[in-house]
Parts: C-alpha cells; structure tokens; sequence
C-alpha cells in the first residue's frame, strides 16, 4: 500500500512539471543570445556648427571693411574655408559699393581723394582708383587760372596769412593738452579738427570721451581715426578687452591691438604680448 502512494505521487510531480508554460519560462530566463540580437538604440548627435561660422559671424558683427581683407589674405587659399570665404568677398564688395557711393557725392577734390586713399585704399583700391580718375578729370576740365594785373590794390587783396597761423596754433594747443592730459580746454580745442576729419584730432577726442567715461562718444570718435591712428586703435582694443561701450570681445581686442602694433603703438604690442603669454599655443 505505502508502495502504491509513492507511485502516485511520482506521477503527479511528473506531470507537473511538464505543464510549465515554456514560453513563459524563456521568457524569465536570461537569453544573453536573444538579448544580443535585440536593435540597439542609435543615439543621435547634433551636426557641428559649420566649421568656420563662428569666425565669419565675428567679422559681419564688426562695422570695419579692413578685418574682412585681412582674413580674405589670410585663409584665401585655404579650400576648407571655401564657403566662408566666398559670404566674407562678397561681404567685403558690398561695403566697398556702399563707400564708393558715399564718395560719389563728395567733391572731386585732392583733399577728398587722401581721406578717401587713407581710409579704403588696402580694401577697396578699385573704388579709390575710380575716384583718382575722377580727380583727375576734374583737374583737366577746370578752366586756367587768369593772370591778375597789378594795381595798387594789390596788396588789399591778398589773402590774410594771420587766419592759418591761428589754425595752425589751434590744431598744436588740442595735441598739447591732450598730451598733458587738460582734457576739458583739449576737448574744446580738438572738436573742429576732429569733426573736418583730422585723425589725430578723432584720436583726442575718443581718449578725451573715454576719460570721462562717455563710452559712446569714445566708441565713435575712435571707429572714425581707427584705421590709421595708432592710439584709437589702441583704444578700441582696450574697449573690447574690458567691455565698455562694447559687448566683452577678446578676439576684436587682439585685432585692434595688432592694427594699432602695426602703426606703431607701442603699449599695443606689449599687450598683444601679455595677451600671448597667457593664452595657450592651441587656444584653449
């Protein structure tokens, strides 16, 4: 009898373990070879920036024609900057085009043609050549001079030289107090001089501004003199180096610091050197 449970019970386990649902069983168990066929997600990343956009962005945000040159001089040749180079040329024309019109409406005059070859004449020299020719022009249109017949009155009808001396002393008192730093007379003294377009004058009027924290009028005093005053160079520089009147730019700072270098600035190249020391050689 005790034999006749044990073989009933033996059964009924058997058949309970073949009842197990073995779907649900694999599906329980760990299949590291099921598992390996799964699809893996594919994680997707964000394209890089365009290479170079960064570069291009920083020159159309600056109001200048000469950095647009120097970077055109610079990576011209190189063909990853192809694309960048061709938005930056035609960017470089487009402002050329908007000077030349300006200039179309100025007198055909040698004094317009050296403000004009001194301001544009590295980045647009097509358009100042024109300009030349239009001088030129003129000069040859004009009609000869008539000979005046001496008279006794002579003498009353020349010109006052008294008037260019007081010019001449007028244009040295703005540079001297300037220099001895009296800016409130050196501001009065150089206004005239800056605003008929002396760059010198420009310059003494940025630092003046600048002293007396009129970052805006420094701003646009030194925009006007930048390209061939070393001082206002310079100071645009410091501006963006220190982010008054202007948004913080490093990159703007060491630009106007070598423009100001090349022109013969000293205290220029001795940031442009202080800035190198502690800038690592790969930039970062």
């Amino acid at each position: 009898m005790h034999r006749w449970y044990i073989s009933v019970l033996t059964i009924l386990i058997l058949s309970g373990c073949a009842g197990i649902d073995s779907e649900r069983l694999f599906e329980a168990w760990p299949d590291d070879q099921t598992r390996a066929e799964e699809p893996v997600e594919t994680i997707v990343t964000q394209p890089e920036e365009e290479p170079y956009e960064r570069q291009r962005q920083a020159l159309f945000a600056q109001p200048y024609i000469d950095p647009l040159t120097d970077y055109l001089k610079a990576h011209g040749d190189n063909a990853d900057h192809e694309p960048v180079i061709t938005q930056i040329r035609h960017e470089r024309d487009r402002r050329c085009q908007v000077i030349a019109e300006d200039y179309a409406g100025e007198p055909a005059t040698e004094q317009t043609l050296s403000r004009y070859r001194a301001g544009y004449n590295y980045s647009c020299p097509a358009d100042v050549n024109a300009f030349a020719e239009r001088v030129k022009q003129n000069q040859q249109n004009e009609p000869p001079p008539t000979v005046a017949v001496a008279d006794d009155n002579e003498e009353s009808s020349r010109p006052d030289p008294q008037p260019e001396k007081v010019r001449e002393q007028s244009l040295s008192d703005c540079y001297l107090l300037t220099t001895i730093r009296n800016f409130s007379a050196a501001k009065v003294a150089c206004r005239e001089f800056a605003e008929n377009g002396d760059p010198r004058s420009q310059a003494n009027m940025a630092m003046i501004a600048h002293a007396f924290e009129d970052y805006a009028g420094a701003l646009e005093w030194a925009q006007k003199a930048a390209l061939v005053s070393g001082p206002a160079s310079y100071l645009l520089g410091q501006m963006y180096a220190s982010g008054r009147g202007v948004e913080q730019n490093p990159e703007q700072a060491v630009y106007w610091y070598d423009k100001a270098a090349d022109l013969g600035h000293k205290d220029a190249r001795l940031a442009l050197e202080r800035y190198r020391e502690q800038t690592p050689a790969d930039g970062t």
